[in-house]
């Protein structure tokens, strides 16, 4: 492989083309979670690459030998010489520092000649033999972006929480029955590990730039001791939205264990852009070429994940360690974060058909402490009640309201009803919470109903029985708790919930055998 220096040399060309022609950022930003989190981004590393094979056929030519033979004769010069094979235009270059000293101005943009050597004091080089690289390379250093370029979460939980039901209740009402039927089967008590993960982007987009397609081409989490990798798998959840979900769809990425770094790899994670203002989303074109014209008017496009859970059965030294490292890799394709473009001519002056590929690459290595992520995570029991002889109508769910507001929590947040008012099986979703600290205590309360008739007997003057069909029903009560830190708290109201629930239908209860009304 043979190095090329950047002396300039107006006099010889050659109608040579590069095989590649690469301009590559990386930025590195370092990510503490814990209970005082920390970020701190690196400098920045910029790096022009061209490539040129000395193969006399397709990149330096038959006629690019010709072009050399013609100045330097059939033998060479016998010295050291390098001929010009194309131009390199470089625009929006204000912030890669260091690429100056190897360029001149060509109006507001720049010009880089790429020069090779075409003749060797000692004789080796073979323009022909195919046996023979030119590298060229320009390091540059990027100004550091004004917002964090990458950033990362971890969340760990327990694989039989109820988080996900009570999720499912929160985003789809309509869809309770399935997400009541699933939570008893949630619920229960498991030594499995559940990690969540989530990369985002924050990455500035000049108006009328192609639409970007950033990937997340590798995620790793350390791993403190090898393990059985048979109950770990990995799931892939397109809505990077949702929160808490308990995951059911595999997808492409594979987890797989690296002996050399002792890591559990994954590659190729699906990066989705968050929907901008439409009044700020400007039309997507492609630019033909860079142009001259200074352009602020970049706006902040975020990216975020999909989201991915790492399921771990038996997590063993895991959760012992005092910190795990997790770290991923984005590219982004077609994009350099400082705002450079460039674009590539050969000797003739003509554009070259394949172009410089430019691509951003974000890391963010993180260090995750567990004992402060499950300090932080959020408590959600849940409890179910049945209620005997209770007519459902809506003065049982006034009562709910009146428990609800001695126990101080705010006016509930109903949800339509499921059922018309004369449904045998009427459903009632009230959503209430309260303040607890800095954190909200929520509850959902799902009331389903279900009405018949009963046969009643009553005694008149004690010895004439007297038959009537009374209308009574069933209630239950599904009640969804959600707290972050203080389990106690929680359990505590919801038992609290509980008894004055009882007390209150207790009461109907006895009113109804009692023969009063309602």
């Amino acid at each position: 492989m043979l190095g090329s220096s950047r002396t300039r040399n107006d006099t010889l060309y050659a109608r040579a083309v590069p095989e590649r022609v690469e301009l590559t950022e990386v930025y590195q930003v370092d990510r503490e979670i814990s209970l005082n989190q920390k970020r701190a981004q690196r400098p920045g590393t910029g790096r022009i690459e061209v490539s040129v094979p000395y193969d006399g056929c397709d990149y330096f030519t038959r006629r690019a030998v010709e072009d050399v033979r013609r100045v330097l004769g059939p033998r060479g010069s016998g010295g050291d010489r390098r001929a010009t094979i194309g131009h390199l235009l470089l625009a929006d270059h204000d912030k890669a520092n260091g690429l100056r000293r190897s360029m001149r101005a060509h109006g507001k943009a720049g010009v880089i000649a790429l020069q090779v050597p075409v003749s060797a004091q000692d004789g080796r080089l073979d323009l022909t033999g195919d046996r023979q690289t030119c590298v060229i390379a320009y390091d540059y250093e990027p100004e550091r972006p004004d917002a964090f370029p990458i950033d990362l979460t971890v969340e760990l939980g327990d694989l039989t929480s109820s988080e996900g039901a009570f999720a499912s209740v929160m985003r789809s009402p309509e869809k309770l029955s399935a997400a009541i039927e699933k939570l008893p089967q949630d619920t229960g008590f498991s030594s499995g590990l559940m990690v969540k993960i989530v990369v985002t982007i924050s990455v500035p987009v000049k108006p009328g730039y192609q639409p970007l397609s950033p990937i997340v081409r590798n995620m790793s989490l350390e791993w403190p001791t090898l393990t059985s990798l048979l109950s770990t798998d990995l799931h892939y959840q397109i809505d990077a939205n949702a929160k808490h979900i308990h995951p059911d769809q595999p997808d492409l990425p594979v987890a797989r264990y690296n002996p050399v770094s002792r890591r559990l790899e994954w590659e190729n994670v699906s990066m989705f852009a968050e929907e901008r203002p439409a009044s700020r989303r400007p039309e997507c074109e492609t630019r033909a070429e860079p142009d001259d014209t200074d352009i602020d008017e970049s706006e902040i496009q975020i990216y975020r994940s999909a989201v991915v859970w790492l399921l771990i059965g038996h997590p063993g030294e895991l959760l012992k360690a005092e910190a795990l490292a997790v770290n991923a890799e984005v590219e982004i394709p077609g994009y350099l974060l400082s705002g450079l473009e460039a674009r590539a001519y050969d000797a003739t002056g003509n554009s070259l058909l394949k172009q410089p590929a430019m691509t951003t690459k974000l890391n963010v290595y993180a260090e995750a402490y567990p004992e402060d992520i499950f300090g932080g995570r959020a408590f959600t029991p849940y409890q179910q009640l049945i209620f005997d002889d209770i007519k459902p109508d809506e003065q049982r769910i006034t009562d709910i309201f009146n428990v609800l507001r001695t126990s101080k929590f705010e006016e509930p947040q109903r949800f339509p009803r499921h059922g018309g008012a004369d449904s045998a099986t009427p459903t009632w979703v009230l959503l209430t919470q309260r303040s607890h600290g800095p954190d909200q205590l929520q509850l959902v309360i799902v009331v389903e109903g279900r009405r018949y008739t009963i046969d009643r007997e009553e005694l008149v003057r004690d010895t004439i029985k007297h038959k009537t069909n009374a209308e009574t029903g069933e209630l239950k009560v599904s009640v969804f708790g959600w707290l972050p830190r203080d389990h106690k708290e929680i359990t505590r109201e919801m038992n609290a919930l509980q008894r004055a629930l009882r007390d209150r239908f207790s009461f109907q209860q006895k009113r109804r055998e009692g023969g009063g009304n309602d």
